[in-house]
Formats: structure tokens, sequence, C-alpha cells
């Protein structure tokens, strides 16, 4: 026992040697070295090492968030005792794991290139593997808060896993970065069941809505009031004074934006989603009651050339009455034609595909578990140059046809 506890105490003294000599060299250094594992102009190599028993129940216990120690590497960088778990929804795989690495987990304070988590998005959902790089992308151009994203052959053991996304966690070093702090009130949406933004009653039932990412031991009544207040305005009559009382919890105008983002997307799975709001999350400044809206897991967008720009909005109890008010909607169709200019302009929107399906080519074909094998991806990424060039003059041409009805 003595010999296994010295053991763990020298893997986590190398653990704290390692970070630190990540950090020291200065946080310019740093910055710098995570801006080059989120180029996108290559396809980055991760490795992992895990113990086989460990990653044995791994993959037998997929469905849950058991984390596992692990060492981490990419390029000269290495960190020890990291913990990595299954995460996603419909994507999880006991094959393919995508993966969810906190570096702190097991060693507190621990960073790679100086953040906490990283994500290895395993894209088993998306046969063409570049929906959601193109799309956040898009959202970063009309300048909304969206995490990078790069490609990486990832390794485990020394084995091919094949081709994932590596994309920045939605944290604190994520905020630091979008909104210049880092100690205000972060929640994800959380899908146990469908929800369109009714109200519903005390702040302990928008736990099962919003799970807390930060504050995370705070009380209910501090984490969910404005969200609570924020719903119950929202379905309120939307008469002279509703914009004034909702748009005291969350900002409308960028709501508006990133939703027309999405519809000019054709998101399947978004704030508008086929089954209720789902992926994003919500972020209030520390001592503010505003929310606004951050881009999450791009997966289904792309879904129809023809989708209509006013998908599902009757559904949405928000999205309905917002833009029920002249200067919201107003604004909900500029932006819809701004991202549609942006995806015609010098055909950005396809030569995006073609550049990014070119970069991942030859590790996407040695992806044996890529679904539906290299014909589909080849096919999907046919589909998607077609949407690119045909979804902008559709949605410009409605949007013409909604500003004509007004």
């Amino acid at each position: 026992m003595r010999i296994v506890a010295l053991c763990r105490a020298v893997r986590l003294g190398l653990a704290v040697i390692v970070w630190g000599a990540a950090v020291c060299g200065g946080g310019v250094a740093t910055a710098q070295a995570l801006d080059e594992l989120f180029d996108d102009r290559t396809v980055h190599e991760v490795r992992l090492s895990i113990n086989e028993r460990d990653l044995r129940e791994l993959r037998e216990r997929y469905l849950e968030n058991v984390y596992v120690p692990a060492d981490v590497q990419w390029r000269g960088e290495r960190v020890r005792n990291a913990g990595v778990r299954s995460r996603g929804l419909a994507s999880r795989s006991a094959t393919k794991l995508g993966l969810r690495i906190d570096f702190n987990r097991y060693a507190a304070g621990q960073r790679f290139l100086g953040v906490a988590s990283l994500v290895l998005d395993n894209l088993v959902t998306d046969p063409a593997l570049v929906r959601e790089r193109v799309s956040m992308a898009v959202f970063a151009r009309l300048g909304q808060p969206a995490p990078r994203e790069s490609f990486a052959r990832v390794y485990i053991n020394d084995r091919y896993e094949g081709l994932y996304a590596v994309v920045e966690a939605v944290d604190g070093g994520f905020l630091a970065r979008a909104f210049g702090e880092t100690s205000g009130y972060l929640f994800e949406r959380h899908f146990l069941r469908p929800y369109r933004g009714e109200d519903l009653g005390d702040e302990p039932a928008y736990r099962t809505v919003f799970e807390p990412r930060t504050h995370e031991r705070e009380a209910d009544a501090i984490l969910y009031a404005p969200i609570r207040a924020l719903f119950h305005e929202v379905n309120q009559p939307a008469d002279t004074v509703w914009r004034e009382r909702v748009g005291r919890y969350i900002d409308l105008v960028q709501l508006v934006t990133h939703v027309a983002i999405e519809t000019c997307l054709s998101e399947a799975d978004g704030v508008l989603g086929y089954a209720g709001m789902a992926n994003f999350y919500l972020y209030r400044g520390p001592g503010a009651e505003t929310h606004r809206l951050i881009v999450w897991d791009k997966d289904h967008t792309f879904t129809a050339i023809d989708s209509s720009i006013v998908l599902r909005v009757e559904e949405n109890a928000l999205l309905s009455r917002a833009l029920a008010f002249s200067d919201l909607r107003a604004a909900y169709l500029d932006a819809l034609e701004r991202c549609a200019r942006l995806a015609a302009a010098g055909n950005w929107l396809e030569s995006e595909i073609v550049r990014v399906s070119a970069v991942i080519d030859a590790a996407a074909r040695e992806d044996v578990h890529m679904p539906g094998g290299d014909q589909t991806r080849q096919a999907a990424v046919a589909y998607l140059r077609q949407f690119a060039r045909e979804r902008p003059a559709f949605v410009i041409q409605e949007v013409a046809r909604e500003r004509a009805k007004h």
C-alpha cells in the first residue's frame, strides 16, 4: 500500500511539474500555443494514455459520466493525471468515445495550455464531419461568442480511434476570452425533456432545464431567480411594457441575432429545435440579471435548403412574443440577411466547406468508425456545398417576403 501511495504521489508531483513548465514560460507563450491547437489548417495529433482496465470501464459505462485518469499529449506538451469521461447525448458511443478532458480533475489547479478542460467530439452524428466547425465559423464572423475548434487524429494507448474535433470548452477560460470576465453565472441547457420557454414556476424547477456550470454550490434562489423572472415575464401578454420587462433579463437583440444565424444555417436542434430549445449556454455577468446566449453543438445544421425562416417560431414562447415587436422583428430579418450575404459573398461558405473537408480528408479516410464510410462522407459534403450555393438566395428571398408583409 505504501508503494502504491508513493507512486501516486510521484505521479501527481510530475503532473504539477509538467503543468508548471507549461505555464511558467509566460501567458503570451501559453496563449500562442493554445491558438496553435485551434488552428484548423492542419489535423493535429492528440494522444491519450489510459490504464486498460480504466479504458474498458469507460467503454462499458459510456452512458454514464464516469471519470478515469489519463495522460494527454499534444506535440511536446504532456499533462498527467487528467480526468477523462464519456460525453454527448445522441453522440455517445462505446466504439468511438466522445470525450471530455478535465485537466484539474485529480490535480487542483492543473491546466493544459492555460485551459482547464477540452472536448474531443467524436463527430459520429455528422456524416460530413465538418458541419459544426463551419457553423462555428459563421457565428464568429457575425460577431457572436463561439467556441474555437480544430481537428485531430486521436490515439488511445497508441491505437488510432479516428478523426475528432478539438473543441474549446465553455468554461472560465472561454468566458475570459469572450467577455473579459470569469465570475459570472453560466448555465448549460440540460436536455432532460422538451422545453419551449414556458413558465415553470419556482426556481428549483429550472434546474432540470439549465444546469449550472459555475457557482454550482450556490442556493437555487441565487442561481435561478433571474431565470425564473425571465420566463415568468416572457409568458405575460406581449403588451407595451413586455419588451422592457423581458429585456431586463435577456439581451433580446443578441437573442434574435443568435436564432437568426441558426435559422439561416437551417439548424434542426437549436433554440427553435424540433424537440424544443437545445444546444446553447446562458450567461449573465457578475452582479447582473441580463443573460446572453452562447452557441454550442452544431452538428445538425444544414438540414434543408428550403426550410422556412419562421419555422417553429410560434412554438416558442420567447421568440414568438419577441418577434411581435417591430424593432426586434427587423433585427431578426437583418441578421438573417447579413448571414446569407456573408455566406454568398465570394462563395465564402462553400469555399470554407471545401477547405476544411480537404484538410481532414486523409485522416477521415483512415477512420474506420466514421459513420457510413467515406462514400457517405463525400455525398454529405456534396450536399453541404449545394446548400451553400442555394440557401443564401432562398433566405434573402424569404426575408424580402417577410418585410413586404408589414
